[in-house]
């Protein structure tokens, strides 16, 4: 039977039995903390018409129905069950370990600008225009709530719709049944390898949506050396950095905002944005080459690109005769690039406040510790999100990349170590928050307590 077939008189599908209704469709996933499999029987209890499994179970009922792969069965049928939306949207996706944020914004706004109703789901929001759908918390949302939103969003006009794609929904197949019109990868550090285990797994998983999935283009970083081999691997590709399809021909950047100079087929352009940093350059790259792609004029894109506002990306704010940055940076690789960038900007001393989340890759700590030491000239250790590990535990983990302790101050309270280092900051200097950007909450014993990193520094600022 396709599973096409099961959807008759179907009245809703979940992978929680708790959700089961009259008619619906139970789909038994195996997770990192339970497995759907034990909770067939209150499934069929509480009225599923049909239960997709991929194991055999001692329980016999011929609404169970056995696939192969339960979270490719999840993808497909939430895809048909909300009418394949994805086929009548232009989606774009977009993966890599940093820039995917901003890279959507810049997206969004150059093809909103040029009067294409365009979406955006990715890790700060789900939204089109200003609606903002209900958050799950996850850059990229389970099946069910993916396809459902892409239906929204095509109900309410929109006609493309931007993404960001992790690799662990990559690897848990959350966006199965997509059909993508664009796909693009921005670069890939170290980052989610107590997830994935391995670099080499890690790039598998972001390689996924260029080698499984149905698209036009493939947008591919240049520059990176896992996009250099992902080249080989997908199809449609277009490249950018400097070689390739659009080339960077030269960037600049200060407090101000950024100056990028590229090369499309044969003529030069340059255009101007509010974000600032060296990295910026790629990304508005990426969104300049999807412009042009989709046939907008130079001055369309220049205008969206104008308009972009991204949440905790190198926000900043002035002191008395001091800059302070609040960034999302949190893999050694986006750390360095933050404070590299706010070091050629600094007149004076930089000081870098970061911290590094609980029940994560432990191996990045003591890389961020190194990247710190490296480029700062004083840093302060704090909390980030523990989640269930000791804030200490953390901190001493991020110190063992460090070498010369005496640049270094500790602070376990995230609002105190904020406050120490604007109360110390001398003119020319530049403070670097990093870490949190645009959350408004921390993490601590499994509950989300209300805090922003922003609000704090606007308040020790008096602004």
């Amino acid at each position: 039977m396709r599973l096409k077939d099961l959807l008759k008189g179907v009245k809703g599908i979940t992978a929680n039995s708790k959700e089961v209704g009259k008619d619906f469709i139970f789909v038994a996933i195996k997770g990192s903390q339970k497995d759907g499999h034990d909770f067939l029987k209150e499934a069929l209890d509480r009225g599923a018409k049909w239960v997709i499994v991929e194991r055999d179970l001692p329980i016999k009922d011929p609404r169970i129905i056995r696939v192969e792969d339960t979270r490719l069965a999840l993808g497909e049928l939430s895809s048909l069950f909300y009418k394949e939306p994805s086929k009548d949207l232009r989606i774009i996706g977009i993966t890599g370990t940093n820039g995917k944020t901003t890279s959507t914004h810049i997206i969004e706004s150059i093809l909103n600008t040029a009067g294409i109703k365009t979406g955006l789901i990715g890790t700060i929001y789900y939204r089109l225009g200003d609606k903002i759908y209900e958050y799950e918390g996850r850059t990229t949302p389970d099946p069910i709530k993916w396809h459902s939103t892409l239906k929204s969003m095509k109900e309410e006009g929109a006609q493309a719709v931007v993404c960001e794609i992790s690799s662990h929904a990559l690897d848990q197949r959350r966006v199965w049944g997509t059909q993508f019109h664009t796909v693009a990868f921005t670069n890939l550090s170290q980052d989610h390898l107590d997830y994935h285990k391995s670099m080499e797994d890690y790039f598998m998983a972001k390689a996924r949506l260029f080698t499984e999935y149905s698209y036009q283009y493939a947008l591919i970083n240049g520059d990176d050396e896992w996009g250099k081999r992902l080249i080989n691997m997908a199809k449609g590709v277009k490249v950018y950095g400097k070689e390739g399809d659009l080339r960077i021909l030269d960037f600049s950047t200060s407090f101000e905002g950024s100056k990028l100079r590229v090369e499309y087929q044969g003529k030069d352009y340059a255009f101007y944005s509010n974000l600032r940093g060296s990295f910026q350059a790629y990304n508005l790259a990426l969104g300049i080459l999807l412009g042009f792609l989709w046939d907008l004029s130079p001055e369309a894109i220049q205008e969206g690109i104008k308009k972009v506002y991204v949440p905790g990306r190198f926000e900043v704010y002035k002191g008395k005769g001091f800059i302070v940055v609040v960034d999302y940076a949190h893999t050694p690789d986006a750390l360095e690039k933050v404070l590299k960038t706010a070091k050629s900007l600094s007149k004076n001393r930089l000081i870098a406040v970061f911290g590094a989340g609980g029940n994560r890759d432990k191996t990045k700590r003591s890389l961020m510790g190194k990247v710190a030491e490296g480029l700062a000239d004083l840093v302060i250790l704090t909390s980030d999100n523990p989640r269930f590990e000791e804030p200490m535990d953390i901190i001493e983990d991020i110190l063992k990349g460090i070498e010369n302790r005496s640049k270094v101050l500790i602070e376990e309270d995230r609002k105190k170590a904020i406050e120490l280092a604007i109360s110390i900051a001398k003119k020319g200097d530049v403070i670097v928050v990093a870490g949190k950007g645009h959350e408004d909450y921390q993490e601590i014993k499994g509950v989300k307590y209300p805090f922003k990193d922003s609000e704090v520094v606007k308040e020790a600022l008096g602004v």
